[in-house]
């Protein structure tokens, strides 16, 4: 949290590393909403949410014709991103070839739609997120190490809620708050010996669990 402003004020690309739910998305607006980008699109693209074939006409668009189905232009994520941040979630989960053409992108910085032979200009910064280890993702022939270093100029990681036990009462109070809006209620807090299972209990499923418990409680 220290190191973020000074991050955001630079163009430095960004990998956040952690376990799933740990937040890493919540971070990754943080550090465009203190840029100087701010103003532009936060464009988030997850690389386990698509089928490996569509994953790049996601990422860079396509033209009208340049495969089944392909009916008009589209208008890639890239290119939606211009002047802000494009978020690439779960960037270890890329095949190579995909890593091969992302590395390009980065090293010219200019890409070109599925079929089409434009080259348009990349215009947005790329902050990466990933629940692997991507060293040892690249030791197994997983990850290429070139894509490694050109993507993390600054890694931050992200602890696990088990190894931050100190912060579950002030997510208790900030997931309370926001879930007495939601469901117009006014429910105080939860009972000390509730908080103290809380604080002894693993989290495998992070924040993100412990939102979904209070929710299911309340």
């Amino acid at each position: 949290l220290d190191m973020l402003p000074d991050v955001a004020a630079s163009e430095a690309t960004v990998v956040l590393e952690g376990e799933s739910g740990t937040g890493k998305d919540l971070f990754a607006q943080a550090i465009h909403l203190q840029s100087p980008r701010a103003r532009g699109p936060f464009v988030a693209f997850s690389g386990s949410a698509l089928v490996e074939t569509l994953i790049e006409s996601e990422l860079f668009g396509h033209v009208r014709g340049a495969f089944t189905g392909a009916i008009s232009n589209k208008v890639g994520r890239f290119e939606a991103a211009k002047g802000g941040t494009i978020f690439l979630d779960e960037i270890g989960e890329l095949k190579l070839e995909l890593q091969t053409k992302l590395l390009r992108v980065l090293e010219s910085k200019v890409f070109e739609p599925v079929g089409g032979i434009r080259s348009i200009p990349l215009e947005a910064r790329i902050i990466a997120a990933t629940s692997r280890n991507l060293v040892q993702e690249v030791r197994r022939g997983r990850f290429r190490m070139d894509l490694l270093y050109r993507l993390r100029t600054v890694p931050f990681y992200l602890p696990p809620l088990r190894e931050r036990r100190e912060d579950i009462p002030l997510l208790v109070n900030h997931y309370l708050a926001r879930l007495n809006e939601k469901y117009r209620k006014n429910v105080r807090g939860v009972d000390p010996k509730v908080m103290t299972i809380f604080q002894q209990y693993s989290w495998p499923g992070n924040i993100r669990e412990l939102e979904r418990v209070l929710e299911y409680a309340m």
